[in-house]
């Protein structure tokens, strides 16, 4: 028999074990989005294709693409049921981190449609883009994806203004502009915009869709960004 001591020792250290693995779990990401270059996300992306080569590949998946929000997305897969979802963020990962790792995140899944979330990353943290620099990121993929051929339908999401950075809602406003004359021509690409179903009368964004660190959505900010995808994706007539 162990003594009561060593028990409680035992007992406190298995407690710590999953604080201790969130912690170095955080500190990684941390490390990883002060990183400008794009390798930063070589395990992640190294995670999503063993996954892939494990399983059998859904045929014409939608593929989502983005940073930390695209992570925290649940029940898109459950709503889009029976069209095959994969969701692909990237921690803090930015439009040009994507587009370094096409081929691992969209190329090898040919996907029947794309969706990305830009995230907070644009503007904090790894990047200071303008608005035009952003609109510009997301062209090149679009475009860059487009080179080899294959029709897909894209759905862009505009930058979500969030609690904690109201200096960005100029420049998220200015983006939306820039993204909605763009794609005006383009059928094949949608513009989506959250922000009046995540906003108060005042147009400011609603505390009450974001979880407590000001940046994220919450469960409830997640539905409606789903509920908004799923009526566009509606409306729209499979590729050929």
């Amino acid at each position: 028999m162990y003594s009561w001591n060593t028990t409680r020792t035992i007992c406190a250290v298995l407690l710590l074990i999953p604080i201790v693995h969130l912690a170095f779990l955080v500190s990684r990401e941390v490390l990883a989005s002060l990183d400008a270059s794009p390798e930063a996300w070589a395990d992640e992306v190294g995670a999503y294709v063993a996954t892939a080569q494990a399983t059998e590949l859904p045929i014409d998946p939608i593929v989502v693409l983005g940073g930390r929000q695209v992570k925290l997305w649940r029940g898109l897969d459950d709503l889009l049921s029976p069209r095959p979802v994969l969701m692909h963020g990237l921690g803090d990962a930015t439009v040009n981190d994507i587009a370094h790792y096409h081929a691992e995140l969209i190329g090898y899944y040919q996907p029947s449609a794309l969706v990305l979330l830009p995230g907070t990353s644009e503007f904090h943290i790894r990047d200071n883009k303008s608005a035009p620099e952003l609109v510009a990121a997301i062209r090149k993929l679009v475009e860059f994806d487009e080179s080899y051929g294959v029709a897909r339908q894209y759905y862009i999401f505009t930058p979500i203004k969030t609690p904690i950075y109201p200096q960005d809602y100029a420049k998220i406003d200015e983006t939306t502009r820039l993204l909605e004359r763009w794609a005006m021509n383009r059928p094949q690409v949608s513009i989506l915009d959250a922000n009046p179903l995540l906003a108060l009368g005042n147009a400011a964004p609603n505390p009450d869709f974001f979880s407590l660190d000001g940046i994220n959505l919450n469960e409830h900010g997640y539905v409606r960004l789903s509920l908004l995808l799923q009526n566009r994706l509606a409306g729209r007539t499979a590729p050929p």
